[in-house]
């Protein structure tokens, strides 16, 4: 019994005095960063706008980029890319702000193909719930681990991947419209509102329950 409890101690004790204080200082400067990515991602809501264009986005994604190749020189460019995907997914999550459609023939053309596709997929899986999907891409997952050559899994593979991610950008969407609807029917309220009390109490709500202000400044 004894030795447990040494055994025990000397688990507990695995870390030194300069260990503990640079984790303690990682956990802060990790909380720190996520600030930081937060507030990054409000001043370019600010900066882009509500309802951005498509040659607007894309000046936009390309200086981004550059930014944060000049900060991260070391990254491959799919590396860059990768960043501002997660950031993109991001800005859609708390602003509902999505890359917006080019106005080209060719793009329009290749939109509606592509358009047409997704809606028979979406239609062919309209009644699985996602979560019995992602199942079913689990468990082809383990039978291509058996038969990596299979065409039949390589298909139902990409299929399935497929049409969780529509519906997963659907649901994203529907979530994005719902803010930006609920966030003017706020503002508006909130304009007419000559209650001090009130204006208040609804501050103090909203403070106690979200860690930042996620608003777009509108001119």
């Amino acid at each position: 019994m004894s030795n447990q409890t040494t055994v025990a101690a000397a688990t507990i004790q695995v870390l030194s005095f300069e260990d503990k204080t640079a984790a303690y200082d990682q956990g802060g400067r990790y909380a720190r960063s996520k600030l930081e990515t937060l507030n990054v991602a409000q001043d370019a809501a600010r900066t882009l706008g509500t309802n951005p264009s498509f040659d607007r986005w894309e000046n936009y994604r390309m200086e981004w980029v550059a930014g944060h190749a000049h900060v991260n020189p070391e990254l491959t460019g799919n590396a860059h890319d990768a960043a501002w995907s997660d950031f993109a997914k991001l800005l859609n999550t708390l602003y509902g702000l999505t890359k917006p459609a080019s106005q080209s023939a060719a793009a329009s053309k290749k939109r509606e193909e592509r358009a047409a596709a997704d809606t028979k997929l979406l239609e062919k899986y309209e009644a699985t719930p996602v979560v019995e999907l992602r199942d079913k891409l689990s468990k082809t997952y383990e039978q291509m681990a058996k038969n990596p050559e299979n065409k039949d899994l390589k298909k139902a593979q990409k299929e399935l991947d497929k049409v969780i991610k529509l519906r997963t950008s659907e649901e994203n969407k529907a979530h994005g419209e719902a803010l930006k609807a609920l966030r003017s029917q706020v503002r508006e309220a909130a304009a007419k509102c000559t209650d001090i009390e009130k204006l208040e109490a609804v501050l103090e709500i909203l403070d106690e329950y979200t860690d930042l202000a996620y608003t777009i400044e509108e001119e």
